[in-house]
């Protein structure tokens, strides 16, 4: 799913890397990558994987928003 987290495009997801880690949001335009950065976003292992785990509450907010 697509969302804007913090003002950036990002893919949100449950789950990553296995069941029960997320969730986490992943930036979509690597543009932001230096916004993303001082968001406290990391490289996750490949160079375009620059994601961020969030809280179950913020991830609900995104839920609600991407339903409007």
């Amino acid at each position: 799913m697509i969302v804007t987290y913090e003002g950036m495009r990002c893919t949100l997801f449950v789950n990553y890397f296995c069941e029960g880690d997320g969730p986490y949001v992943k930036i979509i335009d690597l543009q932001d990558i230096d916004k993303a950065y001082e968001k406290g976003f990391e490289c996750m292992g490949h160079p375009t994987e620059i994601m961020k785990k969030i809280s179950q509450d913020e991830y609900n907010v995104l839920i609600k928003k991407d339903m409007r």
